[in-house]
């Protein structure tokens, strides 16, 4: 259909070499942001999008656009969480970096980065939000990453990207699943990782003292509050729980359910708790007002036993 002058700028080739890949649109994604101008080229028809050009994951604009867009993540954004992919936010957007990871093979099965994001004031979420609570910005990747063009693959690092809505968030639950099951999850609570900034902030300046133990984590005590630190926080180092056992001067001040053990379990998740903070997990735990003995503490896995623990005489 094209004039015969515009026919001869077009040469069809392998996916290797193409510049461009042509994509139909025959499905919708409400929340997908719109390619960069320079990436794509909208194909219209009576007023709508029929397909679309894309620049090929192989050309120079995708890989210096992604290239870019990783770099400025890991420099500059807000680290969330580490895992299979580490989750910064970054110019009001998510970012999902991979340092070690390639395109899906040919025959993968989709893909899905499920993101569910739980506002401060419920009545910012759209109407039929509101009775389950969340925002569901659930995205696909398919398995072409050119016709996927907020996800990117180059130098052997992939990035996925999802621009958030305006109003304020206080928790985010996303992940990566694949065939209907999750393989990894992170629930992201920005209240505490405001509480485990200010917790950060008040050990640097010197107010928590020395710290009265160390171990996988360094465990700071003040008043009534136990602190827990750990620089260069890599992935995993927050994935096990933390067991915390207070044992009182009197054990009259336990709890009914707790005279049997003989101390207080304030075991705790470290999402329920803490936040990264850089690349620092800081979390925090109050303590109760009674008298404390000693304070036994650490990480274990259910199944597996400990991963460290300490314990902390305490004269108060």
């Amino acid at each position: 259909m094209l004039p015969s002058h515009d026919r001869e700028r077009i040469v069809f080739t392998g996916r290797k070499e193409a510049d461009f890949h042509l994509l139909q649109r025959i499905y919708y994604m409400p929340n997908a942001p719109d390619p960069p101008m320079w990436m794509s080229h909208n194909i219209q028809a009576y007023g709508s999008v029929i397909a679309q050009l894309i620049a090929a994951p192989n050309s120079a604009p995708y890989l210096d656009y992604y290239r870019a867009a990783y770099a400025d993540a890991a420099a500059n954004g807000t680290l969330l969480a580490r895992g299979d992919f580490d989750i910064y936010i970054r110019n009001g957007e998510l970012r999902y970096l991979n340092a070690d990871c390639a395109p899906l093979a040919a025959n993968a099965k989709s893909v899905k980065i499920f993101l569910h994001l739980f506002p401060v004031n419920r009545a910012d979420l759209p109407e039929d939000s509101r009775e389950r609570g969340f925002e569901n910005w659930d995205f696909g990747i398919i398995v072409n990453p050119a016709i996927f063009t907020h996800t990117g693959f180059f130098d052997g690092k992939c990035i996925a990207m999802q621009a958030l809505p305006d109003y304020p968030i206080a928790r985010i639950a996303t992940g990566w699943s694949m065939e209907g099951g999750a393989i990894w999850r992170r629930d992201i609570d920005l209240v505490a990782r405001a509480a485990a900034q200010a917790v950060y902030d008040s050990v640097a300046a010197g107010d928590y003292g020395r710290p009265v133990a160390r171990a996988n984590f360094d465990v700071y005590l003040r008043g009534d509050v136990l602190a827990y630190l750990k620089e260069n926080c890599a992935a995993g180092d927050a994935d096990a729980r933390f067991f915390l056992h207070i044992f009182p001067h009197d054990p009259a001040d336990l709890p009914a359910d707790d005279h049997e053990l003989g101390f207080a379990n304030l075991d705790f998740q470290f999402t329920d708790r803490g936040a990264y903070v850089g690349d620092k997990c800081v979390a925090e735990r109050d303590l109760p007002d009674y008298a404390i003995e000693r304070i036994r503490t650490g990480q274990f896995v259910s199944g597996e036993g400990r991963v460290w623990g300490v314990e902390i005489p305490v004269a108060r």
